[in-house]
């Protein structure tokens, strides 16, 4: 299943199942749209230099500019040092545009589009996962909000696409959900597990008055949305089913020898002081192919899809008239696919 992170630096929530092909970077810097820099004399009509054409339709050299200098933020320092670095970085950059206006063209083709209202829709989901702060971002990464209103549009246009002209020819037999349970089965068998919920604090002290709270009688919820600091305070420190070894010791050892619905001592660790309570604990044990046939069959076109969107490319890309101008300042050659 291709993920739009792959042709798209928009910001969007993550989610499960074939339908979902957003990945929902939190960081920042997946909220900015845009370019790079290179190469290119080339004009068009209106005297828009460009660095590259796909069947005639133009990609341009502020956006590629815009591009990368936006990536070129994600880079660590020490890579940008290195020689031939910065030449393979540009033309990696150069070539996601590229199928980002191959895989545009061939939405138009099939005229697939995204209404307003869908738009919108989308919108408000975004703004509702990150609350308050959504408008905030805007302003604290310097973006356009209407360039990346339009970026998002473009994404969601790809997202169908690929939905309709990939995942929905994807078939799979129930020979085939049998045979990859069978050759999997440790890969499906439930390992013991805890619904925990924790609430974590910056120092002894804060943790303390937060067990005596606790002790006192007071739900865990409500303290954990008071004083946590951890991200799931807002789901009252609920962490949800949780397995060996996910965290640390020695946090994964308090969980696991904690008695239900106790308070357990302060545990510290490098991310602060932790008070954890147990509500459920799920032993480990071999499933069979009715429990998990969900879980088997979304792995399976996962991985089809996957298979499937990279020949889909692929073919689109042999089809495509690709050229790539090659001199920045001369434009006296042109690299054609």
């Amino acid at each position: 299943m291709i993920k739009m992170g792959r042709y798209s630096d928009n910001f969007s929530e993550s989610g499960g199942g074939s339908g979902h092909i957003f990945i929902i970077g939190r960081v920042l810097l997946c909220l900015v749209l845009s370019g790079m820099i290179v190469s290119c004399d080339k004009f068009d009509g209106s005297a828009r230099p460009y660095v590259a054409t796909v069947n005639d339709a133009k990609i341009y050299l502020d956006e590629y500019q815009a591009r990368l200098d936006k990536k070129i933020h994600m880079v660590p320092e020490e890579f940008l040092n290195q020689p031939g670095y910065m030449e393979k970085f540009e033309e990696e950059v150069l070539d996601l545009m590229i199928v980002e206006k191959v895989m545009s063209l061939r939405a138009k083709e099939l005229n697939i589009s995204v209404s307003n209202d869908e738009l919108e829709n989308k919108i408000r989901e975004i703004r509702g996962d990150y609350g308050e702060d959504f408008a905030g971002l805007f302003a604290a990464g310097k973006i356009n909000y209407e360039k990346w209103k339009a970026g998002l549009k473009e994404e969601m246009i790809l997202q169908r696409l690929v939905a309709l002209d990939v995942n929905a020819k994807i078939k799979i037999s129930e020979d085939e959900i049998e045979g990859y349970f069978n050759a999997r089965r440790n890969h499906y068998k439930t390992d013991l597990r805890a619904r925990v919920f924790q609430i974590v604090v910056g120092d002894m002290a804060a943790a303390e008055k937060a067990v005596e709270r606790l002790k006192s009688g007071e739900d865990f919820a409500k303290v954990a949305a008071d004083v946590s600091i951890s991200p799931e305070a807002r789901r009252g420190g609920d962490l949800g089913f949780i397995t060996r070894w996910i965290m640390p010791e020695p946090l994964d050892k308090t969980i696991f020898s904690l008695p239900l619905n106790t308070i357990s001592p302060v545990v510290q660790s490098p991310y602060g002081f932790h008070v954890f309570k147990v509500t459920e604990m799920q032993r480990a044990r071999e499933t069979n192919l009715a429990d998990v046939r969900g879980d088997v069959t979304a792995d399976i076109r996962l991985q089809k899809e996957e298979v499937a969107y990279r020949a889909w490319l692929d073919d689109l890309r042999r089809k495509a008239v690709i050229t790539k101008v090659s001199d920045i300042k001369t434009g006296k050659s042109d690299k054609k696919h």
